[in-house]
């Protein structure tokens, strides 16, 4: 008896073994690891060709040529105006130069900001979310070191309702690339921007509203 005893034991001790050898990262109430173990696994994933939609991704685009005009946003109507344009951005080097062409809006100084949300379908332009501030800066003028990403001042509007901003915005070190702004929103906003109010510059409603996206063909 003592001796078949032993036997059973050993034959449980041997098929538990057994288990753990043949189903590693198996644990009660936890799921087994789905990262490949063999080397062979861990070679096909790295050498596996690129999704070609990740290859259109900003972050892809980030390698722009000197010169290239890479991105522009068409700005549509919002909050009961009549203000249209277009806005296109260049790649300098060590910037971008911005310049929008606006029709429709009163005259006067109006602020242009770049907003964190590509959304534009709400009337007000409310979807487009704040200022695009991924460095959790406070507000300021384009010119200053402390200021949001987005934060491009004011428009100068004719007594005819057109307007023309060229500004030029050096390399930030609060994102990655300037190709990181495609698929965020361009506003023109009502009012003025004051530069010192937090965080909006006071520059009242949301007048227009335009996608930004890149341009095809203008990556090396």
């Amino acid at each position: 008896m003592k001796i078949y005893s032993s036997l059973l034991i050993a034959v449980a001790l041997t098929s538990t073994l057994g288990l753990a050898q043949t189903d590693p990262g198996v644990t009660a109430g936890r799921i087994t690891p789905t990262t490949p173990t063999s080397p062979a696994a861990s070679t096909a994933e790295q050498t596996a060709p690129k999704d070609d939609a990740a290859v259109k991704t900003p972050a892809a685009a980030a390698a722009l040529k000197k010169g290239a005009k890479f991105a522009t946003a068409k700005l549509a109507p919002k909050s009961g105006s009549k203000a249209a344009g277009t806005v296109t951005f260049t790649n300098e080097g060590n910037g971008i130069k911005v310049v929008a062409n606006v029709t429709g809006v009163e005259p006067g100084k109006h602020g242009f900001h770049i907003h964190e949300k590509g959304d534009c379908s709400a009337e007000d332009a409310a979807t487009a979310g704040g200022h695009f501030n991924p460095g959790s800066a406070a507000h300021g003028a384009p010119g200053t070191t402390v200021r949001h990403a987005g934060d491009f001042g004011n428009i100068d509007i004719k007594k005819d309702g057109t307007g023309v901003l060229k500004i030029s915005v050096k390399d930030p070190k609060d994102f990655t690339a300037w190709a990181d702004i495609a698929g965020k929103a361009v506003i023109i906003h009502e009012k003025a921007d004051d530069l010192k109010t937090q965080p909006t510059g006071d520059a009242g409603k949301r007048i227009a509203c335009g996608v930004i996206e890149l341009t095809p063909n203008t990556s090396h």
